[in-house]
């Protein structure tokens, strides 16, 4: 990603997907203990793992992301209040820098959608997480029925309709974790997952 388009990121998408951070943050609180060595795999601008950093004794969050204008905007969100907290990288998701089995739970959002080679980024994350540990996929999928996406629209604040045009343009639909490419990614990188439907969001849970 370019800087310009990086900065357009940080003060637009940012704030779509802010609520999405908070449910994750949430579900870390509710399902987990507080000192995992946490891995958020494409990080954006940062938002998440500020949000990490601010709320649990986490002593190891790594940041990973492709663009490396994103990651100097990350540096400079973080930088403010959690410098010595978070680590940040560059490096592609097809070939995350880390040793084996050295994350207990790698974080995604958004970012599953631009991945080329779904199966290979499977892959990488089975291998660098620990024992026990759990990979969270999550996307957004436009083909959600419309009972649920009316729930989703209370969760996020937002819109049914604005929602479903995100969706649309950058998400993936339910139907490629049940027989498209993703559901074939899965089996041909031989993953323990599973997949949960929480209206227009849908969380892949990968597992060693």
């Amino acid at each position: 990603m370019p800087s310009g388009s990086a900065h357009l990121y940080d003060k637009l998408a940012t704030r779509i997907l802010e609520p999405l951070y908070d449910m994750v943050t949430e579900e870390y609180r509710m399902k987990t203990r507080e000192d995992l060595k946490i891995l958020e795999v494409g990080c954006g601008a940062g938002k998440l793992l500020g949000k990490v950093a601010d709320k649990f004794n986490t002593y190891t969050i790594l940041g990973l992301d492709i663009s490396e204008a994103m990651v100097m905007i990350s540096k400079k969100n973080l930088d403010k209040h959690y410098k010595y907290k978070v680590d940040l990288f560059v490096a592609d998701a097809h070939r995350i820098p880390l040793k084996r089995e050295s994350i207990d739970l790698i974080l995604s959002t958004g970012t599953l959608h631009h991945i080329r080679r779904p199966c290979i980024f499977f892959q990488q994350c089975i291998e660098t997480l620990s024992e026990y540990g759990e990979a969270w996929i999550y996307e957004f999928s436009c083909d959600a029925p419309d009972k649920e996406l009316k729930v989703s629209a209370e969760l996020l604040r937002k819109p049914s309709l604005f929602l479903k045009i995100v969706a649309s343009l950058h998400g993936i639909p339910r139907r490629e974790y049940n027989e498209g490419y993703i559901k074939q990614a899965l089996d041909k990188a031989k993953a323990k997952y599973e997949v949960k439907y929480e209206g227009i969001i849908t969380k892949l849970i990968l597992k060693t």
